[in-house]
């Protein structure tokens, strides 16, 4: 790639991001004037052929699904290609913003309302990345973008990267990418099937977006631990504290809906993250019900504390 130029158009000028799969670029669209994001695959010439093919595997299936899926909450995929030199590469809008990770760290724990409005986009774009046949597998703050749009904000899901297609689509050969021996994911938000590598379907997903729930409304993340070993035990065998226990504004019913999100076995999980946004959504809709219902309740006007005149006399 001459002079950092990218099929005579793309001006590729600063790092943005480094994974296990792809090493990430700002770069400038000389023929629009705005900038993208471009994605390299990462070559390791240390490393053995399996995974310098399992890699590529990784790579390619990001960009098979991102073609396919189109969502405003989703990053876009812009095109691909290889360099010269032979390297794949992938194309996508630039997002420009912070991350959620941020935000928790930040601003935690979010109001309830707040926390909500964000749930709507992103509960939505999971909906449309499992009904395309995939799950995300790697869900976490650090893959979610905030970005501010004429004063609104908007969320942007990132980082394909391990995405796992749970049927190829017909006549599609899809090699599988997780070995015996091998997790893949981010330790904090693993769900027990990682760690025990079973099957996984689109409640491993849920189980992420549990945990960043938790994260938002309490400021703190259940399992989170410098050690693997503790890491992997505690998300196998310990029950999570009441998100209301960690924070006393919390409505208690929210508790049951974030509880069963973070299930040990995926059946007893929320089937779907418009269940989930839908199981928040009720909560919130009751209490605003009850609340109505109180001030409008002409009973609630003698409930003061009031001289008793009997006792006067």
């Amino acid at each position: 790639m001459e002079n950092n130029l990218l099929e005579n158009r793309y001006k590729v000028y600063e790092l943005l991001g480094e994974g296990g799969v792809g090493t990430v670029y700002k770069a400038l669209d000389l023929e629009t004037g705005k900038d993208i994001a471009v994605k390299f695959l990462v070559q390791q010439q240390t490393e053995s052929q399996t995974f310098q093919q399992m890699r590529s595997r990784y790579f390619e299936r990001e960009i098979s699904l991102l073609k396919k899926i189109r969502h405003s909450s989703i990053v876009s995929f812009l095109g691909s290609g290889y360099t010269k030199e032979g390297f794949p590469y992938l194309l996508m809008e630039y997002v420009e913003g912070h991350t959620l990770a941020k935000d928790i760290s930040e601003n935690s724990p979010m109001l309830v309302g707040r926390v909500f409005k964000i749930l709507q986009p992103l509960c939505s774009a999971l909906a449309c990345i499992h009904q395309h046949g995939a799950i995300h597998r790697d869900l976490k703050p650090e893959n979610i973008m905030i970005t501010d749009k004429e004063g609104r904000e908007e969320i942007k899901i990132l980082d394909f990267g391990i995405a796992k297609l749970l049927e190829p689509s017909e006549g599609e050969n899809v090699m599988p990418i997780t070995q015996v021996g091998n997790i893949v994911g981010t330790v904090a938000y693993l769900s027990p099937e990682q760690w025990l590598e079973k099957e996984l379907d689109q409640r491993t997903d849920i189980y992420a977006l549990g945990l960043i729930v938790y994260e938002m409304l309490t400021g703190k993340h259940p399992f989170r631990s410098d050690s693997l070993e503790l890491s992997m035990l505690m998300h196998l065998n310990e029950d999570p504290a009441p998100p209301s226990s960690l924070n006393s504004d919390l409505p208690i019913f929210l508790d049951e809906v974030i509880l069963r999100s973070l299930s040990k076995e995926k059946q007893d999980r929320q089937a779907s993250a418009i269940d989930f946004l839908t199981e928040f959504e009720n909560v919130l809709a009751d209490i605003y019900r009850r609340s109505l219902s109180y001030l409008s309740n002409p009973a609630t006007e003698t409930l003061s504390f009031e001289a008793n005149n009997d006792d006067e006399a």
